[in-house]
């Protein structure tokens, strides 16, 4: 045992006066340091020279291979990373200086400028390169085994943000099961190196850009959002209160369009926001419109079958199929006359022989009123009055005639 352990170290000096011959004028030859770390059974050896415990989790991490021909680091020695590896037993923090600086000098500049920079402007940042790149298995992103290929990406960032709803999103699905390359991932939606808080105005993701970076793959789709009641609100005005477009697919989960899932919530995820009365106080909309539509045979439709049967098809209209997707115009502003042609055109989609008085017999989303829809109006306050008080009256009438026979009896 004892020779065992001189063996081990006379086999760590000769590695350490490698190194130090390296370190003094003779070409750095990454056999060297192989010579400890090429192997498990090379690390575990090392270490009982030192005295170390290492786990087995640690030992795993310390095995490196040189890196493969034509690999971005296939020229750069181990000590050009790590200086100070020439010193045995290795010094103590060595690994906490990123030695990526050295050569990625405005790599640095970006990431100190984003949600991942360090306080201080240096290199100790909030995700250090090597925990997206690797620290050594460094590949070209076009590379399908690179850390950041679409293929892995999200692997990478999930290690520090929980947000697993991405791979059962569309995109998710797109890039994992379906082999979509060119489908989003985080750094499509969020950016490399420069990524920013969604709070900030800079930011890829931040409300008034959400369209853009959505549009680079989504481009006519965010062009005829810009120009809808929504988007002219956001990107002219400014409007907090509008929907972007993760409002409705949402950032992370994003749900197929066309699935009957999502035809079956779009009702709900309008109403967000048109059945907010502090909201909609702002723009005089009324905020029946969710109550209404549910009331109304298409709406108890989709509620039933939201409720029993997500995912089965359903025909019935939801808001979508009146309003547009994403061109979404106001009321206003098109005018009555255009809005029946247009509403005229959306029913006889499903119900092929209707007229313009077709219209009249829907009251849509509006209660009646004195001013709109008088007549249904009168009628609903008649009965309001008058089963009341005719079932009051009879009440009392009945009451009335069981006091005065319960009477008539005493007195017989």
């Amino acid at each position: 045992m004892e020779s065992k352990r001189w063996t081990s170290v006379a086999y760590l000096l000769a590695v350490a006066a490698a190194i130090l011959l390296c370190g003094h004028g003779l070409a750095a030859d990454d056999s060297v340091c192989l010579e400890c770390h090429g192997s498990k059974g090379q690390i575990t050896a090392a270490a009982g020279a030192m005295d170390l415990k290492l786990t087995p989790e640690r030992i795993e991490q310390l095995v490196r291979h040189a890196p493969e021909a034509g690999a971005p680091h296939a020229g750069v020695a181990c000590l050009d990373c790590h200086p100070k590896a020439g010193e045995m037993p290795h010094p103590a923090g060595m690994l906490k200086e990123s030695p990526c600086v050295t050569c990625h000098e405005d790599e640095l500049k970006q990431v100190n400028k984003s949600t991942h920079r360090d306080p201080n402007g240096g290199s100790d940042l909030r995700a250090p390169c090597w925990a997206c790149h690797r620290a050594h298995d460094v590949r070209a992103v076009k590379d399908p085994r690179s850390a950041m290929s679409p293929l892995n990406v999200a692997s990478r960032c999930l290690n520090c943000h929980d947000k697993r709803e991405y791979l059962v999103g569309v995109h998710g699905h797109g890039v994992q099961l379906g082999g979509l390359d060119f489908a989003a991932t985080c750094v499509s939606c969020h950016g490399g190196h420069d990524i920013l808080a969604p709070s900030e105005a800079g930011s890829r993701v931040a409300r008034r850009n959400i369209s853009f970076t959505c549009g680079k793959c989504h481009g006519r789709v965010a062009d005829a959002y810009r120009k809808s009641v929504h988007g002219a609100a956001l990107t002219e005005q400014d409007n907090a209160d509008v929907p972007t477009c993760v409002d409705c697919h949402e950032a992370h989960g994003t749900l197929d369009p066309l699935l009957p899932r999502f035809r079956l919530v779009s009702p709900e995820m309008c109403g967000r926001c048109h059945s907010n009365k502090a909201m909609m106080a702002k723009y005089k909309i009324s905020t029946t419109v969710y109550d209404t539509y549910v009331a109304d045979f298409h709406g108890t439709t989709a509620e039933l079958f939201r409720a029993a049967s997500p995912d089965q098809p359903l025909n019935k209209a939801v808001c979508y199929d009146c309003h547009g997707y994403h061109d979404v115009e106001s009321v206003r502003t098109a005018g009555d006359a255009l809005i029946k042609e247009r509403l005229l055109a959306k029913c006889q989609v499903c119900h092929p022989n209707t007229t313009a008085s077709f219209l009249t017999a829907w009251t849509g989303h509006y209660e009646p009123s004195p001013s709109k829809y008088p007549l249904i109006y009168w009628v609903k306050v008649f009965y309001r009055l008058v089963i009341p008080g005719t079932v009051g009256f009879f009440l009392v009438y009945i009451a009335v005639d069981v006091w005065g026979r319960r009477r008539h009896r005493r007195s017989s």
